[in-house]
């Protein structure tokens, strides 16, 4: 075999996972009402969740910070919802694998698999956030504030749900081989939350500075609230985030010859 071939090895397991969609979507939906059992709204927690959080945020830290709360409220709920999906898919990737350890102890299955099914199950839990922040927008903004420039935005979560499949997948292994990985996770996760601009908008006189234009995360909720937000294509934050959808593959690339058959010894 030669080396371009065993280099699209990884991408022949992913073609391989997709095509079994009936499963990893039955296997995500499940999930997410398994959480939500008993539940009177059911799933329509994480709308009310979501909504609850921005609007006591956004009271305090409108008044700690001296901003304008409606424009405030806008900003929180994009990046909050956005940053909900991206810190979800960093912390459940460490269990992606382990969870699924009797399926791929006893079949022998794409390990794309159960990456599909825990970034779909995000996914749907994504769409859901967007019953709340876009007619947020528009209720403070008004209807003339729609633009085909959010179409960007659009693409942008394209970018986001991209990165993140790839970045499960490495993680995941690095959590199945190293098992203090998965604690490890969360610590970052919070951290990664309190140094971007999540909660608070970076200072104007330094927005250009390396401590933001270093930050990946930062780039990546830039694609979805400069649109919205302000009518504008942030290009430098399409070049980053494609380039970390680069990063991404490549070593989900070089890495899967070595782990596909010992991931199951890990678990």
């Amino acid at each position: 075999m030669n080396k371009s071939s065993k280099d699209m090895v990884f991408f022949k397991d992913v073609i391989a996972g997709y095509k079994r969609s009936r499963l990893w979507k039955k296997l995500a939906v499940l999930e997410l009402k398994s959480r939500y059992q008993g539940a009177v709204i059911g799933s329509f927690w994480i709308v009310l969740a979501l909504a609850l959080k921005v609007f006591m945020l956004s009271l305090v830290y409108s008044m700690v910070l001296d901003a304008v709360f409606e424009d405030y409220v806008m900003f929180l709920a994009l990046g909050l919802l956005t940053w909900n999906f991206i810190s979800a898919i960093i912390i459940t990737s460490g269990t992606v694998f382990k969870k699924s350890a009797n399926f791929l102890q006893q079949m022998d299955l794409p390990l794309s698999i159960f990456v599909y099914q825990n970034v779909y199950r995000e996914v749907l839990s994504l769409i859901m956030y967007q019953l709340f922040a876009i007619p947020l927008v528009i209720i403070l903004k008004g209807w003339g504030v729609i633009s085909w420039i959010w179409l960007w935005a659009l693409l942008g979560y394209l970018i986001i749900i991209l990165n993140a499949f790839f970045v499960c997948m490495w993680l995941g292994w690095l959590s199945a081989r190293f098992r203090d990985f998965q604690s490890l996770l969360g610590s970052l996760v919070m951290i990664v939350f309190l140094v971007t601009p999540i909660l608070w908008p970076p200072p104007p006189e330094f927005a250009g500075s390396l401590y933001f234009q270093l930050n990946p995360f930062y780039h990546l909720l830039e694609l979805i609230r400069a649109p919205i937000l302000h009518n504008q294509v942030p290009v430098l934050s399409w070049y980053v985030s494609c380039g970390v959808l680069l990063f991404n593959v490549m070593v989900c690339v070089i890495f899967y010859r070595t782990i596909r058959h010992r991931l199951v010894l890990w678990l």
